[in-house]
């Protein structure tokens, strides 16, 4: 569950009472939330035996989920629900989540979703050289000097990124192993090296795997599933 131990009462109305960011302003703006029967400003720290009640309703905790999904071609990944073929209207599940590495519109493959905010800065953090691997197809044949120019590293948004693990696996097909996730990478890359992305697949995030996940479909996974390293 949910610890409330130096938690601000920002975060607590956002975790465990499933609000947005503007929703919890307009909540306290408008007298709504109440700590232990008083007013409390959103920088309260909220305290194990607090009660906080909004509306005159107890809040409780929720628990920390993580679900896998194997995302199709055309979902988008973003928490807005006015957005066509949103994944959080596509999936409906019980608990407000985000996803963990965002995968574009036209690719496919694994994502993490959770509402565990530790774990995905974490896994996000540069410095955490997490691996996301990926089966790429593309219009044009390669070969193996394709695979050696398009595992060196290129400027990106002024940066230089790092380098890669690629391998071939046939004529117009390769696998990559990247540790960072910038902006379109891969699909930057291909093009950087005068080629096309047909088919953007993500098969592996750290230790977590896509296996035999039917696409279109999620499971819920455990803290066990996920790599220990990454929990701290």
């Amino acid at each position: 569950m949910i610890s409330n131990t130096k938690k601000h009462l920002a975060k607590y109305l956002k975790e465990c009472g499933n609000f947005t960011k503007s929703e919890v302003k307009e909540l306290i703006e408008k007298d709504r939330v109440l700590v232990n029967e008083k007013r409390e400003p959103l920088s309260y720290v909220v305290k194990n035996d607090d009660v906080v009640t909004v509306d005159g309703k107890q809040l409780s905790t929720i628990p920390i989920v993580y679900y896998i999904y194997n995302k199709p071609i055309g979902i988008v990944c973003t928490n807005n629900t006015n957005v066509d073929n949103n994944i959080i209207g596509t999936l409906k599940l019980p608990y407000r989540v985000f996803c963990v590495g965002r995968l574009d519109k036209e690719s496919r493959g694994l994502l993490l979703l959770t509402n565990d905010g530790h774990l995905a800065n974490n896994l996000l953090n540069p410095n955490s050289h997490v691996e996301k691997e990926y089966l790429v197809k593309v219009k044009y044949p390669i070969d193996d000097d394709f695979i050696k120019n398009i595992s060196q590293p290129i400027i990106l948004r002024g940066k230089k990124t790092l380098p890669i693990q690629a391998s071939l696996i046939d004529n117009y097909t390769f696998k990559i192993i990247l540790k960072e996730g910038k902006y379109h990478q891969i699909r930057r890359l291909v093009i950087y090296n005068k080629n096309t992305v047909v088919d953007l697949l993500r098969i592996r995030i750290g230790d977590i795997l896509l296996d035999d996940l039917e696409e279109g479909t999620f499971r819920e996974i455990s803290l066990k599933d996920i790599n220990k390293k990454h929990l701290s």
